[in-house]
Parts: structure tokens; sequence; C-alpha cells
């Protein structure tokens, strides 16, 4: 038998249709936040233009990072977890050799460095380990990385501001987890 469209809207479920029905509908509720609570998870909130971010893996603080877009797709990213600072430069548009050490001079105010940045295929980073340099960061109003091709600009401004929301949300985070290790962290930036 056809069901027309109006008997379809007179459809009702037969009593032993509905106690297989409902139940499947319940699992599914309970089985997809269960399946995604595995994965990685994070939290965010806005600091002028960066984004500031708690990540979760499963139920254990991984790290926070601060990232802002820059021009032609490009992402800067700072990173503080309780293994340190580091930053990381990000395009879709890149083709890096990954394990290549790229060199390049850093810029920042009166402060000018070489260092060697890592690769991936799509982005390099380095870890910032100079506390001068680190200091310069909350304060200069760019951090120009000067590569053999091209100069990546990346604005500084709210960055003492997001900086100091960066070290809270690893102190608050990374402490909730080892004075109570029995309650899940908040999950909070």
């Amino acid at each position: 038998m056809m069901m027309t469209a109006k008997h379809a809207c007179q459809w009702r479920p037969r009593p032993r249709q509905r106690r297989i029905f409902v139940p499947m509908v319940l699992l599914a509720c309970i089985s997809v936040p269960a399946l995604a609570f595995g994965a990685e998870e994070s939290k965010s909130e806005t600091i002028g233009p960066w984004e500031i971010e708690a990540i979760f893996k499963g139920d254990k603080f991984d790290r926070c990072s601060i990232n802002r877009k820059l021009d032609d797709d490009i992402v800067a990213t700072f990173v503080r977890s309780s293994g340190g600072l580091s930053l990381e430069l990000k395009s879709p548009n890149w083709q890096l050799e990954r394990g290549q050490d790229y060199p390049v001079t850093m810029k920042l105010g009166p402060l000018s460095f070489d260092a060697k940045l890592a690769a991936e295929p799509s982005s390099v980073s380095m870890d910032v380990t100079d506390k001068k340099f680190e200091a310069g960061l909350r304060s200069a109003k760019a951090l120009n990385v000067v590569a053999a091709a091209a100069t990546i600009k990346v604005p500084l401004d709210k960055s003492g501001d997001a900086f100091d929301r960066l070290a809270e949300c690893v102190e608050k985070n990374d402490k909730s987890v080892r004075t109570n290790p029995f309650v899940a962290p908040a999950r909070q930036p």
C-alpha cells in the first residue's frame, strides 16, 4: 500500500513501533556527545582582534592559544602550555617541506634577531624562549618576520591584554586539574 501525502501527515506509530523508535532516539542523543567527548575540544572568546582558546584533549587540559587573521589568509598564533610559549604562522596557500628549518629575521621594535622556523606542510613555528622577546610582544606595535621572499607583519594591537589572558587561561585550566583530579576542568579560556 502506497502512502499519499495526506496519509503521511496522519501516520502515527503503532505501540510496537513506538517501543523501538523512542529508545533509538534516546540512544542517538546520548551517543553523539559521548563520541565527540574523546576528541580535541576548545572554547574561545575574543579580545580585540585576538581570539583566545582553551584546548582540551578528552578531559585533559592541553594548551591555550591566541590567534589573529592576517593578510593573504595567514593566521598568527601564540600557544602557551606548561612547556612554554611558541609562535605559529599558518596559511593554506603555503607549500612547505615538513621538517625543514627556514631562516628568518625577527624584528620587534628595536629588538632584532635571527631565528629558524620549523616547517609543516602549511605552517612554520618556533619556541619563544627569549624573555626580552616575550616582553616585547606585549608592548610593540608589530612583529615583522622577515623571510627570504616576503615579510610577514603581525600587528600586536591589544596584545598586552591578550597575553595576560593567555597566561590566566593556562594557570586557571592547569591549576584546576592539579588541585582536584576527580572533577573535570571548567573548559574556560
